[in-house]
């Protein structure tokens, strides 16, 4: 099975769409090239969580040529040695798009699933969860009261325009906090984060939902600081929940702790990358494959 390769895979270039039904497009990028440089190590993982990949331009046909269109929706875990890469996934989606499979829609529905889901377990080595969708019947929206905590509103107009923020590269110390002997609980959604892709370098745009409880009394300017610090970062959107999620955790000695980041669609597709110490702290939206999410403002 293809690890990712520059020279040998799609990304960065020019590629023609595929003309039929093709699993050889697929490529895997294996989670440790990234861990092993953040001393994240898969043996002792801090974290439990899940990757969801929404796929909107799936399309295939029936036997007698009737098009099909919907929302691919697809789950794995943090756990797993390896995730796909983006742009092969998208060409290799695009390669159902005139293949005849299934004298129904609903059959039809049924085989590509079929199809995917062993082609993809095939490439991650792991358990893949998948569902598509027609209409928006299932949406539901995750962490909705996040919504109403901001991070610039908690942080208040006046502190905000009082700020200097120069750094542009990832820098974990500027989180700041001073120790208490009360538990005190984070929550807030903020869109401020944007990282770039590792290999060409386009900027990526998510929505970062959190959540922490610690004794620490934690500067909330110093998180905005720190995740503006990602503005020139070059990163898989996996790699950046990690990243933030490592250097909370070891700033702040959490009891619990909570990272999804929503990212704007880029190719048809939006991944959303979730981390977490506790598995009740994932809303069920990101973990039930029978759920779509409902899209963020900017996705």
């Amino acid at each position: 099975m293809p690890d990712f390769n520059l020279q040998n895979s799609s990304l960065g270039k020019i590629a023609p769409t595929p003309g039929k039904y093709d699993a050889s497009l697929l490529y895997r990028i294996p989670r440790s090239d990234h861990r092993i440089k953040y001393q994240i190590h898969l043996s002792k993982l801090s974290f439990t969580g899940v990757d969801v990949w929404n796929c909107y331009e799936l399309s295939f046909m029936t036997d007698n040529g009737l098009p099909v269109s919907g929302i691919l929706k697809l789950i794995y875990s943090a756990e797993s040695q390896y995730i796909i890469e983006s742009k092969s996934l998208k060409l290799y989606l695009s390669s159902f798009n005139m293949e005849r499979i299934g004298s129904t829609i609903v059959n039809a529905g049924k085989n590509i699933l079929r199809i995917i889901e062993a082609d993809l377990e095939k490439l991650l080595e792991t358990t893949v969860s998948l569902s598509f969708f027609t209409n928006n019947e299932n949406e539901k929206q995750a962490f909705p009261e996040f919504y109403q905590k901001n991070l610039y509103d908690l942080i208040g107009e006046d502190n905000l325009y009082s700020m200097k923020i120069n750094t542009f590269e990832e820098t974990p110390e500027l989180l700041y906090g001073e120790l208490s002997n009360n538990m005190h609980e984070y929550v807030f959604h903020t869109d401020v984060l944007r990282s770039n892709c590792s290999v060409t370098n386009q900027p990526d745009w998510g929505d970062v939902f959190f959540k922490m409880q610690t004794k620490y009394v934690v500067d909330l300017k110093s998180v905005l600081a720190y995740l503006v610090s990602f503005r020139k970062e070059q990163h898989f959107h996996e790699d950046v929940a990690e990243m933030l999620y490592k250097s909370f955790f070891e700033a702040f000695q959490p009891k619990q702790l909570m990272i999804a980041i929503r990212y704007t669609r880029r190719g048809g597709i939006d991944i959303n990358p979730i981390r977490a110490s506790h598995i009740d702290l994932i809303d069920v939206a990101f973990t039930n494959p029978q759920i779509l999410l409902t899209k963020t403002f900017r996705q």
